[in-house]
């Protein structure tokens, strides 16, 4: 890991700056050790959507070493900024002379990417179970009747015969 460890850049961003935009392409991952950053997409409308706040100890760019497309999404720093960075020659590097420390960042990568893939999966289903209900508010009202339904049928005794 001395290897990974020699490798690294270190950068300080002042808080307010831009560490790179979406569509800008990317060769670098940065490893934040101070400080705090926020992600920040854009909507197919155009609106700047928060994504994330990322604090010490967290990752992003990583996506640049996996795939060659543009940055998905712009980083800004909201905290003084410290961070550690690998580009994807330190990668190649590393791969040619430390087979298995090559291995084990790449691993971490997949850890990472599974991670975030994981709690984006949550988040879409719980966008698509709330938008059922605004698209098709007759299943909201039919759960809605069923509910009050048996709650009424609990409480009222059943009638004489």
């Amino acid at each position: 890991m001395q290897r990974v460890a020699s490798a690294l850049e270190e950068r300080d961003f002042p808080a307010g700056s831009t560490i790179f935009n979406a569509g800008e392409l990317g060769r670098t991952m940065y490893l934040l050790a101070q400080g705090e950053v926020e992600v920040i997409g854009t909507s197919s409308g155009g609106k700047r959507i928060d994504l994330v706040k990322l604090g010490p100890g967290e990752c992003f760019g990583e996506m640049a070493l996996i795939e060659l497309q543009p940055r998905s999404a712009t980083v800004r720093v909201r905290k003084k900024a410290k961070t550690y960075s690998l580009n994807n020659m330190d990668l190649y590097n590393l791969y040619r002379e430390d087979n298995y420390a090559f291995v084990i960042v790449l691993q971490n990568i997949c850890r990472i990417l599974s991670r975030r893939l994981r709690k984006a999966d949550g988040r879409i289903c719980d966008f698509l179970a709330g938008s059922s209900r605004r698209l098709n508010p007759a299943v909201g009202a039919r759960r809605s009747f069923r509910r009050a339904r048996s709650r009424s049928d609990r409480r009222t005794p059943p009638a004489p015969r």
